[in-house]
């Protein structure tokens, strides 16, 4: 297990009291293509006659799937913004993509069902949606200035996979100073070792908190402005 005995010699970082209305919810690649057994990656896993490769990735998709819409509900009644970033290309062929997303394959093997987003946590009304070239959104995106606009301060992460696209934008989010919580049963990998291990390595030091859906939905409860209770 990933441990730096340094963070022994210094405090851990203090949260600042939660604040709704300073709070945005970023859920990351709940989109067909990443996370629905249909999409692009289930697809190559049948075509090259291995079906049961991903199988525990769509298992553990499936089991986060009610928690992260018990969340999202929960941010809407309180007013917190739910953000939803994807995988989407600028061109056809997906030449202005980074190859760490496999751009050739997709250029040759993805669709329109792939950019579609689960039913179960799609957006809503008119949520923000990101669309991303990089596995790390801050990379590709305007997500910085669109946080700033907002005047949302605190993230909360939920999404696929923990250890890859999740973990390249909530580790930037925390270095652009970003207060940045993983939801720990909101995330998802195409392994359980994966996903335990990427949040024991993110959370090592303390500067990425880690909370359970059922903990984040009490504390949003607990400091929901009155407002937005209204």
């Amino acid at each position: 297990m990933a441990y730096d005995p340094y963070y022994q010699l210094v405090p851990t970082p203090k949260e600042p009291p939660f604040d709704a209305s300073k709070t945005a919810l970023i859920v990351v690649d709940l989109q067909h293509g990443c996370a629905h057994p249909d999409g692009l990656m289930g697809r190559l896993a049948r075509d090259q006659g291995r079906p049961e490769l991903l199988q525990e990735r769509w298992d553990s998709i499936a089991k986060i799937l009610p928690g992260v819409r018990k969340l999202q509900d929960a941010c809407r009644a309180a007013g917190i913004e739910v953000i939803h970033v994807r995988v989407k290309y600028l061109t056809q062929n997906h030449r202005d993509g980074a190859r760490a997303l496999a751009r050739e394959t997709k250029a040759r093997h993805a669709n329109a069902f792939d950019l579609e987003f689960l039913k179960e946590v799609a957006p809503v009304g008119d949520e923000i949606i990101i669309d991303k070239t990089s596995a790390g959104a801050f990379n590709s995106t305007n997500i910085d200035q669109v946080l700033r606009n907002l005047h949302r301060d605190r993230l909360l992460f939920c999404g696929v996979v923990t250890e890859g696209c999740v973990e390249m934008t909530a580790r930037t989010a925390a270095d652009r100073g970003f207060v940045t919580t993983l939801v720990s049963d909101g995330c998802a990998s195409s392994t359980v070792v994966a996903h335990e291990d990427a949040l024991q390595r993110m959370t090592d030091g303390g500067l990425i908190k880690s909370y359970t859906v059922d903990e984040l939905v009490a504390r949003i409860k607990a400091a929901r402005p009155a407002a937005a209770a209204e």
